[in-house]
């Protein structure tokens, strides 16, 4: 018998095979649960060969609670997104000719998203020389990799980026995490005082203040220009995490399991290390209340914009002390000093683009050893231990 006879045979008992499979998950589900594990895996078997054709961006603000809901959605077989990859950030090293274009390489430098993930630069350096092409050839990969159909990147470096990021990928989709700017500040207090030498950058709750409202802002203009956008809230999404879930899955067009609700089996190889990261690593949801680490005249400015904003936005969050507003020459000046941080930040982003290899190599041999030097010393000065929930 020839192979192409055989082939309608086959086709028959694997359909036969699936049906079986997927009327015992059924018998065997408790009712209200949602898809089991065992027809999710079903799914994913017979959709992973179609890709979505655009990424999945989550977005927050630094501390807003994306690295939450990237650790539940990513133990879905069906999505795969990479961790704070980056690479939009990245966009000028493709202005460089392609003959000389060492974008992985540079990109593995800035902070090592490719080895993080599994991944290996070589495979994709020498015949993507475009910014489009690249982050699609390597988000896809690692979802292909996964078995997943649902790629993409979660980061809170894209706060800024969202108008352009609809541009380049007009089908993309967007999960937008929002989180009372009191709780990501307070967040990133703590993150500073575990010794982490990103959250301990000069002007960093300033940063976090006015980058929730330059989200705001992004996230505003691409849903006004028509993208896929679904917006949920760390508050729910810690308190009520099965019907965020839910919703989050609809949006994707995903089937809903009750696995997704806990951080239990979560694959957390992608992310950073770090004590601020510890809510991450265990298995049950965090939701009680954190220590209040901010500072009098701190809270007092948060909450002066706090009001400010909901003066024009009834959804806005609320604040406790309601009333004042900041002065205009308060907004300026915090305006000044926050471009003049993102300045920076952008100065820094193109450095790694286009400074020579072996500088950055030696910068980054430097700091990683001025990190585990003084990161212990710093957290055992700090907080204690108990005080460091995010």
């Amino acid at each position: 018998m020839s192979t192409s006879s055989c082939r309608p045979c086959l086709r028959s008992f694997e359909a036969a095979h699936v049906s079986l499979i997927c009327a015992l998950a059924a018998f065997f589900r408790k009712p209200g649960s949602g898809a089991s594990g065992i027809e999710m895996a079903v799914e994913n078997t017979k959709r992973v060969a179609d890709p979505a054709p655009g990424p999945l961006f989550i977005v927050s603000v630094w501390r807003g609670g994306s690295s939450l809901l990237y650790a539940l959605l990513n133990k879905h077989p069906q999505i795969g997104l990479m961790y704070e990859a980056d690479l939009v950030l990245l966009r000028p090293v493709f202005l460089k000719p392609a003959g000389v274009n060492d974008w992985a390489e540079r990109w593995e430098l800035w902070n090592e998203a490719l080895s993080r993930h599994g991944l290996d630069g070589s495979e994709f350096a020498a015949e993507i020389p475009e910014f489009r092409n690249a982050l699609e050839a390597v988000h896809k990969e690692y979802a292909r990799r996964k078995g997943a159909v649902i790629w993409g990147d979660k980061s809170p470096n894209y706060h800024d980026q969202l108008e352009q990021m609809a541009k380049d990928f007009p089908r993309a989709r967007f999960l937008i995490v929002w989180r009372n700017p009191l709780g990501t500040i307070g967040s990133t207090i703590r993150a500073a005082a575990t010794g982490n030498s990103y959250f301990r950058k000069r002007g960093m709750p300033l940063r976090s203040l006015l980058g929730y409202r330059t989200l705001k802002s992004q996230c505003g203009k691409i849903v006004a220009a028509g993208a896929a956008v679904h917006q949920v809230h760390y508050e729910d999404l810690v308190s009520d995490t099965a019907n965020v879930i839910r919703g989050v899955c609809e949006f994707l067009g995903v089937r809903y399991d009750d696995s997704l609700c806990t951080l239990e089996g979560a694959d957390r190889s992608a992310v950073y290390e770090g004590r601020h990261h510890t809510l991450l690593g265990e298995d049950v949801i965090f939701a009680g209340p954190r220590p209040d680490v901010i500072e009098t005249s701190l809270r007092l400015k948060i909450e002066h914009y706090m009001t400010l904003w909901r003066e024009t936005d009834p959804e806005e969050y609320e604040t406790d002390s309601p009333g004042k507003t900041p002065t205009a020459g308060e907004m300026r000046a915090d305006l000044i000093r926050y471009r003049l941080c993102r300045t920076l930040d952008a100065f820094i982003r193109l450095a790694f683009c286009f400074l020579p290899i072996p500088l950055l190599r030696l910068y980054r041999k430097v700091k990683t050893r001025a990190y585990a030097a003084n990161a212990g010393r710093d957290a055992a000065e700090s907080l204690p231990a108990r005080s460091l929930r995010g």
